[in-house]
């Protein structure tokens, strides 16, 4: 039970589960991209570039 809290808690659960589509919708709405697999593969750049930051940082970019 652990193991799986700690994932869903990590920064790449984070960033799949909630940053990814958050980034592709706001990418969508702010008329930057039309809606498509493209502005999807784009949205995974940014969740996954914050992830990895998250990930050697120790914590998200805004937080320390």
């Amino acid at each position: 039970m652990e193991h799986i809290l700690k994932f869903l808690l990590s920064p790449w659960a984070w960033a799949m589960g909630f940053l990814w589509p958050l980034a592709t919708q706001t990418l969508i709405a702010a008329e930057l991209m039309a809606s498509g697999p493209t502005t999807w593969a784009v949205g995974a750049v940014i969740a996954l570039a914050l992830a990895l930051i998250a990930h050697f940082k120790g914590s998200w970019i805004w937080i320390k």
